[in-house]
């Protein structure tokens, strides 16, 4: 068989193979419905109706469920979920105690304490018969999309703390900052943190320096450019602050206004 042929053979199965690939199918954009609620028309997608009333989400992507004693309760994942995660984006659920009931991400409960995370990057503790949950903010999912570190949380000593860089102090002061980008320290039983600005965060994305804490008359004080005249401090709240140290008293900083940054982070910000 010429040579010619049989390339041209094998192209066409190779073809062939390619087009019998599965194709992932495109989501159906689901339709929103109406129901009677005590009287009353209320339209929206995932409609519940129960025995004590009913509701509908706003959202394709929300959902309705029951808890207990004829409870329902509907939760929409935060619209910029959606520009992040397209079709992908995780399904939220709820859990139920008693009459406390709470819906979305990485849910924990104990006790009658139950919550919920807003984002699939949030996360949950539960102790001491309360709940708490903490989310990445809107920024961090502008710098890292679906990527976004996941939050953590400590229990201490009856207290509870969720958010990034958890720290425990003196009898069980524990604090978190909100973003992976903050910073926290303790000193004499108290925690005190500090996170960029959401703007120097777009701006500098994931290269966004850690912010430092310096302690000076029995406080720390956090920023960039830390100095410490006459044992008080002071530090700028952005990586292109200065501090200055001449004369007498306090430090006096100055930060540039923050400009540039990338396009979907800032873009999210806004985002509604």
């Amino acid at each position: 068989m010429p040579v010619l042929i049989v390339v041209l053979m094998l192209a066409q199965a190779d073809s062939s193979k390619a087009a019998t690939k599965a194709v992932k199918p495109k989501a159906e954009v689901a339709s929103p419905k109406c129901i009677n609620v005590g009287g009353q028309r209320i339209c929206g997608y995932n409609c519940l109706e129960t025995a004590s009333g009913g509701d509908c989400a706003e959202t394709p992507d929300g959902i309705c469920e029951r808890g207990e004693d004829s409870q329902f309760r509907c939760f929409d994942p935060p619209l910029f979920l959606k520009r992040i995660y397209g079709d992908d984006l995780p399904k939220p659920k709820c859990i139920a105690h008693g009459m406390n009931m709470a819906c979305g991400y990485n849910c924990a409960k104990d006790g009658d304490g139950v919550a919920c995370a807003q984002t699939p990057a949030g996360a949950c503790v539960a102790a001491y018969q309360n709940a708490l949950c903490a989310d990445p903010p809107v920024e961090v999912y502008g710098v890292y999309g679906v990527n976004a570190p996941k939050a953590s949380c400590v229990a201490r000593g009856g207290a509870l703390a969720c958010g990034y860089n958890c720290t425990v102090g003196g009898n069980n002061a524990i604090d978190c900052s909100e973003t992976p980008f903050g910073a926290c320290a303790e000193k004499g039983g108290s925690v005190t943190c500090f996170d960029p600005d959401k703007y120097v965060i777009c701006a500098k994305g994931k290269s966004t320096p850690k912010p430092d804490c310096v302690y000076a008359s029995g406080t720390y004080t956090c920023g960039y450019d830390c100095k410490i005249n006459y044992g008080i401090a002071g530090c700028a709240k952005t990586p292109n602050g200065t501090c200055n140290t001449d004369g007498y008293g306090k430090p006096v900083c100055f930060d540039p206004p923050v400009r540039g940054g990338d396009e979907q982070c800032v873009e999210l910000i806004g985002f509604k």
